[in-house]
């Protein structure tokens, strides 16, 4: 007479992988949830966090502490490989934010024409000289709708998750990574808008939002000129503004107020 038992099979139904996006290290002391059903993560001694045996569904991603500006993303469960469902998540520098020495970044503060200041402002931000440049375009033929391109050696490493502006004579775009491919390649989280030619430029860029006090950080990463320039878009509350900074390198630049 043969015994039946049954199985307990456990199956990974998401990957959360959290990055610093200033040290591309994978912090701790986070809170990792899914908003929408009570299930906790296994935390791997690599970073990940792992939520096993969740129901195929569309979950809000939850990512909080207090050294980052918190995170949420909708994840489609079926969207993602049965074989590596990785989610990256990209975590910006919070108000609590202890930042590494030789750091390079601007530091704003977002009020408005009372002087009170802004929570929640979206704000995106590049460096503007070419001497600033990550990388360059190393192909031929880079058309709207292409998701995957070549790049000549980067400045510095980068990583899924990072944010980079793509700039040539006559079109730029902000790009965020989703994953970096052999030989400087890059893959992107959305397609290209516009096309571009070869040797068009990688600069290094920041998408962010202001904090609870108005105040944003915002980091710049590769191998940077001593001093350069920065432009940030400031938008809330229907309003728009566009700020020149200045950023030195291994330096955190003094608090820029911006009025929106």
């Amino acid at each position: 007479m043969s015994q039946l038992r049954d199985k307990l099979v456990t199956r990974c139904s998401l990957v959360v992988s959290p990055v610093d996006v200033w040290t591309r290290r994978m912090p701790s002391g986070l809170s990792v949830l899914l908003e929408d059903i009570a299930r906790k993560p296994v935390r791997k001694s690599d970073g990940t966090y792992l939520f096993l045996d969740v129901p195929a569904g569309v979950y809000t991603l939850s990512v909080k502490s207090p050294m980052f500006m918190p995170y949420t993303e909708q994840i489609d469960l079926s969207a993602l490989s049965p074989l590596a469902p990785v989610v990256t998540v990209p975590l910006l520098p919070g108000p609590g934010y202890a930042y590494p020495a030789a750091a390079t970044a601007a530091l704003v503060r977002i009020v408005d024409e009372a002087g009170t200041p802004i929570a929640g402002a979206d704000i995106e931000a590049y460096a503007t000289e070419d001497a600033a440049a990550r990388a360059r375009v190393a192909q031929d033929g880079l058309k709207a709708g292409d998701s995957i391109i070549a790049a000549g050696s980067f400045k510095g490493k980068t990583f899924a998750g990072e944010f980079l502006l793509l700039r040539d004579a006559e079109n730029e775009q902000l790009l965020s990574v989703a994953e970096m491919l052999p030989g400087d390649a890059l893959r992107l989280e959305r397609p290209i808008a516009y096309s571009f030619r070869r040797g068009a430029l990688f600069m290094p860029a920041i998408v962010t939002r202001s904090g609870l006090d108005g105040t944003a950080l915002l980091p710049f990463r590769g191998s940077l000129p001593p001093q350069f320039a920065v432009k940030a878009k400031v938008k809330a509350g229907g309003k728009a503004v566009i700020a020149e900074l200045q950023a030195k390198a291994g330096e955190v630049a003094k608090l820029r107020t911006i009025v929106l």
